[in-house]
């Protein structure tokens, strides 16, 4: 059972995603991650684009986000977050997306919206890292205050620089990497 670990929802469970293919992240690296947002996340809008159960997107809206954006490609991820959602009563806070992550974040571009945190987490050794960080480093998704947290298996490749995001910072919990991107436009961008 997934809980959420701080602000408003402390301590309320959360519903995993049947089968194997949703790696929840754990909990110990949810606070970490929690933890390193701390300054972006007061009224944040959130991209979680790859969502899982969600629980990365609602633990930062129990922390103050004002929003978020959750996109999956697997229909039982997408309910088991409506699920988690509605049990915590944030149904308008949070916009649920059934749909290839790379293909929507072109679709919430066009519609010229800006997040001030995106969160990465794909499926180890399936290249979406990399597929998603050189989109994002390519578009306007990423507000010019805002933060990209990578989550990585710590054998995938990491780079210094995608587009206009610029590695800030790196760390390491066992086989998980979580790395800090912030944009170097500028705000007129």
């Amino acid at each position: 059972m997934i809980k959420v670990i701080g602000g408003e929802f402390r301590g309320r469970n959360l519903l995993s995603v049947p089968g194997e293919s949703t790696r929840p992240p754990l909990a110990r690296v949810r606070a970490a991650v929690a933890n390193i947002l701390a300054g972006y996340v007061e009224g944040a809008s959130v991209l979680d684009l790859f969502a899982g159960t969600g629980s990365y997107s609602i633990e930062l809206i129990s922390r103050g986000a004002r929003s978020a954006t959750c996109i999956d490609k697997n229909p039982r991820a997408v309910e088991t977050i409506r699920k988690n959602v509605s049990s915590l009563g944030i149904q308008d806070r949070v916009r649920l997306i059934n749909g290839d992550a790379l293909r929507v974040m072109g679709l919430l571009e066009k519609e010229g919206l800006r997040f001030e945190i995106v969160l990465v987490a794909p499926p180890y050794f399936t290249e979406l890292d990399q597929r998603a960080m050189d989109l994002l480093g390519k578009s306007t998704l990423v507000d010019p205050a805002g933060i990209v947290i990578l989550q990585q298996h710590r054998r995938e490749k990491m780079e210094e620089k995608w587009g206009h995001l610029s590695l800030r910072k790196t760390y390491s919990y066992g086989d998980t990497r979580i790395s800090t991107y912030l944009p170097d436009f500028p705000d007129s961008a």
